[in-house]
């Protein structure tokens, strides 16, 4: 029988206290997940994920060699995972051993795992391990965050980006540009669509355009990179190196990784104004309106299930985060679609203002005022459409405003 390693799992209140939440268990190619009392017994307590709200305090989910679903979705993906897995000499696919190495610094929203320091107390805060040989590893193993794209969590101020000292929280994500052949100038076509989404009112982070080069830490990285790299503010960190936690609508939906396409088909875009509806507040399925129209325009084919999120300000009441992760993604995959269904399909060209008053009664946004938010949507983004060409290339911003004349919900 194999040994049984631990890790606390933790959460930073917004007061800035790290809370015992549970316990990450795993023997014989076994992971589950168990709570312990005192988390449940804090009059102030902060919410783990909306899953754990719903099945309660006795529930322990368990799997095999796959971590739970809600943890698995704290760790890279794809081709980031592989290169992680290769970093820290161990097999992509035992995602215990990967959150070992990732969960201590900086893991999306305001939890980490850690290794309890001699024996495991019940309520008291444990302190992490010793990792003091980490700052001479590769910082894959410590500040690569959740996706497929390679990135890292760096720290920046007045005096420029830097990987993190040990301990502190990076408070910007480095995009690297895709070095994969016809995926030039990512990195300036999703500056392009954040600033596009910023102009028209949605809630956008800050983000610009850096070389690799400059920033204390990753020279490995930079020297086997060519082209600017994306610096966006992460809006799960605060000023004082305080966490805001988020966690993923495909965390809230419960998607199981271990099927790639799970998160394109685990639900639709009327499933996302239901759930932003009942979480956030009816009065933000107008924001789900809003970027839907933007993907549709811009073509984003990637606003899939981890691409909607919500944050805990307060540790307990989830509001929709800000939009991310929005990339003309037809300017590479030209035949690419709709990242999940609206009104049963994916095609950009099907899509028409009076196909969001399904999403709007189901949601209980109204269905006419849907259909009259998505007009709106679209008259805003036009309006705007000049901001992209400050960004992309000439032929680029041709392309996507060529396709323009193509989409229903533009000249209907």
């Amino acid at each position: 029988m194999d040994k049984e390693s631990v890790l606390f799992i933790q959460l930073q209140s917004p007061s800035g206290e790290w809370i015992d939440v549970g316990l990450l268990r795993n023997r014989d190619e076994k992971n589950w997940f168990e709570f312990i009392d005192s988390y449940w017994d804090r009059a102030d307590r902060p919410v783990l994920g909306q899953i754990f709200e719903e099945q309660g305090r006795r529930w322990e989910p368990n799997t095999h060699v796959a971590l739970p679903r809600w943890f698995s979705h704290l760790l890279p993906e794809g081709r980031l995972r592989d290169a992680v897995a290769r970093a820290a000499d161990v097999n992509s696919s035992r995602e215990f051993e990967l959150i070992m190495r990732l969960g201590t610094t900086d893991l999306p929203g305001a939890v980490r795992a850690v290794t309890p320091a001699g024996k495991i107390p019940t309520s008291a805060t444990p302190a992490p391990s010793d990792d003091s040989d980490e700052a001479e590893r590769d910082p894959l193993l410590k500040f690569s965050l959740a996706g497929a794209q390679l990135k890292f969590s760096i720290y920046g101020d007045e005096r420029g980006l830097t990987i993190p000292a040990t301990g502190q929280a990076g408070n910007f994500i480095l995009k690297f540009p895709d070095g994969r052949a016809g995926f030039d100038g990512v990195p300036e076509a999703e500056l392009a669509s954040l600033e596009l989404a910023r102009a028209i009112g949605i809630d956008t982070p800050k983000a610009k355009l850096v070389d690799p080069a400059d920033v204390t830490g990753l020279e490995k990285w930079a020297a086997a990179t060519k082209g600017m790299a994306l610096a966006v503010e992460r809006f799960d960190r605060r000023a004082g190196d305080t966490r805001v936690h988020m966690e993923e609508l495909a965390q809230v939906l419960n998607i199981p990784t271990a099927r790639e396409r799970a998160k394109y088909k685990g639900a639709n875009f009327e499933t996302v104004a239901i759930f932003v509806g009942a979480l956030a507040g009816v009065d933000h399925v107008g924001d789900v309106i809003d970027r839907i129209v933007l993907n549709v325009l811009v073509g984003n084919g990637d606003a899939h299930l981890k691409n909607w999120a919500f944050l805990y300000p307060d540790g307990k009441h989830p509001a929709l985060s800000p939009v991310y992760d929005i990339l003309p993604t037809v300017l590479y995959i030209p035949n690419d679609g709709l990242g999940l269904n609206l009104r049963r399909s994916k095609q950009f060209a099907a899509v028409t203002a009076k196909g969001f008053e399904v999403l709007g009664a189901r949601s209980g946004y109204g269905s006419e005022l849907a259909k009259k938010r998505a007009k709106s949507a679209v008259e805003k983004v036009l309006d705007q459409w000049p901001t992209l060409e400050q960004f992309l290339k000439k032929e680029s911003f041709q392309r996507l405003s060529d396709r323009l004349k193509t989409l229903q919900l533009v000249n209907r």
